[in-house]
């Protein structure tokens, strides 16, 4: 049992790892395609990175509330990002980036929802406070 709980831990830490680096791409790829830096718009994507980061946080810690918005946030993306993929017309380059966002949060949404390791974690999370 012990062994399932360290690999419901790691494979949180690695699919929120992954889900922060996404984050962090987006604001990069979101900034550099202008001249110059638009500030406003530079504080929200730090505004929303900071919230993914506690978000993650609480997921991390066994909080059910922060595991349901998560998979909400989550199935919202996968969504927004089959739509954008399929709705532009451009090459398979730009379009890529959707992929990556459609399976990092899918196996997101898989883990948190059906991997008996997290589940095993999360009880454990859990009893542990």
């Amino acid at each position: 049992m012990k062994n399932l709980i360290e690999i419901g831990r790691r494979r949180t830490l690695l699919i929120s790892i992954s889900i922060l680096l996404l984050s962090l791409w987006s604001i990069y790829f979101e900034q550099s395609v202008k001249s110059e830096i638009d500030f406003t718009k530079l504080v929200r994507q730090i505004i929303r990175f900071l919230l993914t980061v506690s978000l993650l946080y609480f997921v991390y810690i066994g909080k059910n509330w922060a595991r349901i918005i998560a998979l909400i946030l989550f199935g919202i993306g996968i969504l927004v990002s089959i739509g954008a993929f399929i709705g532009i017309d451009r090459d398979f380059l730009i379009k890529f980036p959707f992929l990556v966002m459609i399976f990092i949060y899918g196996m997101a949404f898989y883990h948190f929802v059906f991997s008996k390791s997290f589940k095993e974690f999360n009880k454990y999370q859990n009893l542990a406070k």
